[in-house]
């Protein structure tokens, strides 16, 4: 960017500098003839150009034609010199205009996120809590609840911008995000539904950043449920008063967590980290625990995390039956859809388009349609390891440990 900015600065100063030389010529030139002109002398013949008088040729080859080359020469040489510096910085004048388009637009969006978006996603887009009301199918009320707004300043890695601007449009069904466009009954038109999305693409964090979030929302919930697990083991703590208890437990988690994490430096994976935690028994067990603290994972608000859409009530911590089904499709039995562990990494991974088939063909030779568009691509997220817990995972909440393609009993289409 400063590349760019520097080639435009460049450019600026040297058309300045050139364009009041040109005039300043063009007025020298002006003032000279002006001076050198003659005034009326008489009728029209004395003046006649046949009879007037001219230079001989020692003067015209002489120092006048060396005056007039040496003019000639100067300017061939702005010329030689000015054009390819003009077409040497037209690229960087055209990029910088663009980056200044963007940050204009990007700015215009910050406007209309902190004004809409910000009591519930946070400031940044790092996301936060919106108060929720649940109401039963027949839309009778059930209870208040604080919803887990997602961080979305990662969101441009899951998504594209066509289907960041789908939610925009027309929000997401019970849920808290409402339609905001004019498209699904919201109030922005198109201009402002791109420019929010401008802002949010402004504030992405990198792939590196994303999965080093995934990673410590592991890390933390391994600090809980080792100090529950610790706590649980000291009776003493049940007599003891409210602040200090309190206490009591933010001082043996922070502790912990130092060790958890030296754990996580100390080993190569994340499953061998599990295995010195004593989390797992195993490296099968290592990668299944894996799974379902991915699969769970609370970090930037649960937007790394499976659970928000395929688990009822989890994202107001009120979770159901694990991945039987929510806003997305069950996962019970979902693993006979792909032909083995390595084509449903690559879907995790890649995401689904709406109306694109995936996965493999049935034996009745029906084929599974992405029917949304809304199943996030968890490759720039997620590690390579994190995805392949994942989906070990979820193929065992059909029952088996192992891949196992056969149809479960229950099953939903995305």
């Amino acid at each position: 960017m400063l590349q760019l900015l520097a080639a435009t600065s460049v450019q600026k100063t040297f058309g300045l500098i050139l364009a009041p030389l040109l005039i300043i010529a063009f007025v020298i030139y002006f003032v000279v003839n002006m001076r050198k002109a003659r005034p009326e002398l008489g009728n029209e013949v004395e003046l006649a150009p046949n009879r007037k008088p001219y230079y001989d040729d020692e003067a015209l080859e002489g120092p006048r034609l060396d005056r007039f080359l040496t003019a000639a020469l100067v300017l061939l040489g702005v010329i030689a010199i000015g054009l390819p510096l003009y077409w040497l910085a037209e690229p960087g004048r055209q990029a910088g205009q663009i980056e200044r388009f963007e940050e204009i637009f990007a700015s215009r969006g910050q406007a209309e996120f902190e004004a809409n978006c910000v009591s519930c996603h946070a400031k940044g887009g790092v996301g936060g809590v919106a108060a929720y009301v649940l109401n039963d199918k027949d839309g009778n009320f059930v209870a208040n609840v604080s919803w887990r707004a997602p961080a979305l300043n990662n969101v441009l890695l899951r998504f594209d911008r066509d289907e960041v601007q789908y939610v925009l449009d027309h929000g997401r069904a019970f849920s808290p995000m409402q339609p905001w466009s004019t498209v699904g009954g919201g109030s922005k038109n198109e201009q402002q539904i791109q420019n929010i999305i401008d802002y949010l693409q402004s504030i992405t964090i990198t792939p590196d950043e994303a999965q080093a979030q995934a990673t410590d929302g592991v890390v933390k919930r391994l600090v809980v449920e080792r100090g529950a697990k610790i706590d649980s083991a000291n009776p003493q703590g049940a007599s003891e008063t409210a602040d200090a208890y309190t206490q009591r437990i933010g001082q043996l988690k922070t502790d912990d967590e130092a060790k958890v994490k030296a754990a996580f430096e100390d080993s190569d994976t994340l499953g061998d980290a599990l295995i010195t935690l004593r989390e797992a028994p195993d490296a099968v067990g290592a990668q299944l625990k894996l799974g379902e603290l991915m699969f769970n994972n609370t970090a930037a608000s649960g937007s790394y995390s499976c659970a928000r859409c395929h688990t009822p009530g989890w994202s107001y911590d009120g979770p159901e039956k694990t991945g039987i089904g929510a806003f997305g499709p069950s996962l019970i039995g979902v693993a006979h859809k792909f032909q083995d562990a390595t084509q449903f990494q690559e879907f995790i991974a890649e995401g689904c388009e709406i109306g694109v088939v995936y996965g493999v063909v049935a034996p009745n030779g029906a084929q599974t349609q992405c029917k949304s568009g809304q199943m996030p691509a968890f490759g720039q997220m997620y590690s390579p390891e994190q995805i392949a817990a994942v989906v070990a995972y979820v193929t065992s909440l059909n029952g088996t440990q192992q891949w196992d393609p056969t149809p479960g009993a229950e099953e939903g289409t995305q």
